[in-house]
């Protein structure tokens, strides 16, 4: 939402937590990896495609480039056979060792992983539920990428302070599914034929009360349990953000419960739902945005505990359970806090909901979403209401303040008419001196926008005509504010 920089990004060398940042050259990792071979430990792989598994302690033996950057992990050689056989792998490893990448123990190379797909299910042998600061990730490498018979480092690099920590995976050359484009979750999961820990270490992974309530045996049963989580994983691997906002999401309306619990008790079990939203609602905003509006002949309403939406019928006293959906939208994020106005988003939605003194005192949709008209389900009464860093202060009829803090210090100020962007934006720096000016119109850019150095120079002039950029430009001087 507000005007952000230009950005030139090159391809970094490295995967990993703190890329960015590593200014380490080809040369000067090549030498350092190379430097102690010794230190990496041989994994042997078979003849048949079945994955290996390595564990190793990192840090204990290490090779390093001037003794300041230090390297540990595995070594393996590539199978004669490669036609047709790609390079998949699966790692657990504590985040102090938080790059990684793959080359050769000789010769020259280009290339390298160009995926990475974050370990969200916990995986058994690898993975132990409530395991802290640690990365697990799945990869793929194309098979051309390697020579039959030579040797590879799949090395991790040192990036803070810890103590020595195993590094836990397998790793596999297999042949893609004939109907898949790439490789996937799923796809690496069976390939490495992977065991999935039980649905209730997953639900606590996810920190998820409404798997809880799902495996709570007086309310569902455990195969019921297991089918709804291991669906929510699905949702939320089938999600993708798009530009301007969007995203491409997954909702599953799963079949009726075999039991049917009473909402009312598992209220009294597990607590207060996050949200609570009646079909109406749902219609209201879908018509709002042009949509279409759900069948009008079901009457619901839906609790819904974080990843899990419970529906009861609108019109039943004994509000029996009558089916649970799933979903990658995470309600607990407008749950109400204990203490303090408060407001939350689930963005997948477009909701914004308002609470004070844990009770909920407004609900907006498509707030702070450019363009789009806001919808008022519920316009909180005036007042301060915080997320984290990010203040929203409503001051009646339309008007707000939006701002961002970075210790206790504005370090983003954007004005709302009409519940809408409208007038002067500014962010600042540390020291004071403006970051960004720019102005906003009905929720986008309209006018001059101006990008300057903690110095005060201008770094960039942009103009913006009703949110399309019309010219840009840049130029060294003082602030002119």
């Amino acid at each position: 939402m507000s005007l952000r920089k230009l950005v030139w990004f090159t391809s970094f060398l490295f995967a990993g937590i703190g890329a960015a940042q590593d200014e380490v050259t080809k040369e000067a990792m090549t030498a350092g990896v190379r430097a102690n071979l010794a230190a990496f430990d041989s994994v042997k792989l078979s003849a048949n495609d079945t994955a290996a598994v390595f564990k190793t302690r990192l840090g204990e033996t290490t090779s390093s480039f001037e003794d300041k950057d230090f390297y540990d992990g595995v070594r393996f050689t590539a199978p004669e056979k490669l036609e047709g056989r790609d390079f998949i792998w699966y790692f657990n490893a504590p985040k102090h060792w938080g790059n990684w990448f793959i080359i050769p123990a000789e010769d020259d190379f280009e290339g390298g992983f160009q995926n990475w797909l974050t370990g969200d299910k916990l995986y058994r042998e690898f993975d132990t539920q409530g395991e802290k600061n640690r990365l697990r990730v799945l990869q793929s490498l194309n098979g051309s990428y390697f020579k039959p018979g030579k040797n590879y480092i799949l090395w991790f690099r040192k990036v803070g302070d810890g103590e020595v920590s195993e590094v836990r995976g397998t790793l596999a050359f297999a042949r893609k599914p004939k109907d898949e484009r790439e490789w996937d979750h799923a796809s690496i999961e069976k390939a490495l034929k992977l065991k999935l820990a039980p649905a209730a270490d997953q639900g606590k992974e996810l920190g998820s009360r409404g798997a809880s309530i799902l495996l709570d045996n007086t309310f569902f049963e455990p195969a019921e349990a297991e089918e709804r989580i291991d669906q929510v994983f699905f949702d939320l691997r089938q999600t993708h953000n798009l530009s301007g906002g969007f995203f491409i999401t997954m909702e599953i309306s799963c079949p009726p419960c075999r039991k049917k619990p009473s909402l009312d008790a598992i209220r009294k079990k597990h607590g207060e739902p996050d949200c609570i939203v009646t079909s109406e609602e749902m219609a209201r905003v879908a018509k709002h945005a042009g949509g279409t509006e759900p069948d009008k002949g079901k009457r619901v309403v839906t609790h819904y505990y974080d990843y899990f939406g419970f529906e009861v019928a609108a019109n039943d006293p004994k509000q029996s359970v009558l089916r649970v959906t799933t979903h990658a939208n995470d309600f607990s994020a407008v749950r109400a806090p204990d203490d303090g106005p408060h407001f939350g988003r689930v963005r997948m939605k477009n909701l914004t909901v308002f609470h004070d003194k844990e009770k909920e005192v407004g609900r907006m949709y498509f707030l702070l979403e450019g363009r789009k008209e806001p919808l008022g389900v519920q316009v909180p009464p005036v007042g301060k209401y915080r997320s984290g860093d990010e203040v929203m202060e409503y001051h009646g009829e339309g008007r707000w303040l939006w701002q961002t803090l970075k210790d206790g210090k504005v370090a983003r100020s954007m004005p709302l008419e009409n519940h809408r962007l409208n007038g002067r934006a500014e962010g600042f720096f540390e020291n004071g001196q403006h970051s960004f000016v720019a102005n906003y119109k009905d929720g986008v850019l309209d006018g001059e926008a101006v990008e300057y150095s903690e110095d005060g120079k201008v770094v960039r002039k942009q103009v913006f005509r009703n949110g399309k950029l019309e010219s840009a430009g840049a130029a060294a001087g003082p602030n002119q504010k």
